[in-house]
């Protein structure tokens, strides 16, 4: 097909933006949060956002989460599920962060809310525990005050660049070098290696000074 010779001239320029996660700092401080600072939805989507942060799953996928899922084998508890985007069957052993959880609950997991609440709440939580800290991303923004809505990079207050998958990034990056990454991928559902290291944002520098750690004698 013919095409234009301008369109030669045209160029996108990237702008690199920070793969925003939660530390296993900033999870402690979330945890740490007191429940009478909290609403009781609030509370609510906190239990959700330290699940997701500790099964690495897609809210699609944690949201349905119930008790009837989990199984004990051997004195471990497993929960199975299938992967709504991928349709794969699952079978997790639950971290003794969400196996507290569920302890604190009487065996069950939160209660479901929307996607959007989710986003809402988490945002609300993050900020309470004291997220504060300057971070680069973007985020949607009401750019002319009438309601035209759109994408803005910037420098904000990192709890106000959570959003409801940061609990899978987390999981991914947190255990990045702790799990063997063949595990991690398994657990996330990505296809490959190169797309799970691209989803926690590691470059083939961060990969060269990790190997170099192994040199050292």
């Amino acid at each position: 097909m013919e095409v234009s010779h301008q369109l030669d001239n045209l160029r996108l320029d990237r702008v690199r933006i920070d793969k925003i996660y939660l530390t296993l700092e900033d999870i402690d401080k979330i945890e740490s949060i007191e429940e009478t600072e909290l609403s009781e939805s609030l509370q609510n989507a906190k239990d959700w956002l330290i699940i997701s942060c500790f099964t690495g799953q897609r809210v699609s996928d944690f949201m349905r989460f119930n008790s009837s899922m989990i199984r004990i084998e051997d004195g471990i508890k497993y929960i199975e599920f299938t992967q709504q985007k991928t349709s794969k069957k699952m079978t997790l052993p639950l971290h003794p962060k969400v196996i507290e959880i569920l302890d604190k609950r009487g065996g069950e997991f939160p209660y479901k809310i929307s996607d959007q609440k989710y986003n809402d709440f988490i945002k609300v939580v993050c900020k309470t525990a004291g997220l504060n800290q300057s971070t680069s991303g973007s985020k949607v923004v009401d750019v002319d005050g009438k309601g035209k809505y759109r994408k803005q990079e910037g420098v904000y207050e990192k709890w106000e660049l959570v959003t409801s998958h940061i609990g899978r990034r987390s999981f991914a990056t947190n255990f990045y070098g702790t799990i063997p990454t063949t595990y991690l991928i398994y657990a996330t559902g990505h296809s490959s290696e190169s797309e799970f290291l691209n989803y926690i944002g590691k470059s083939n520098k961060d990969l060269a000074k990790e190997l170099f750690n192994y040199f050292k004698i």
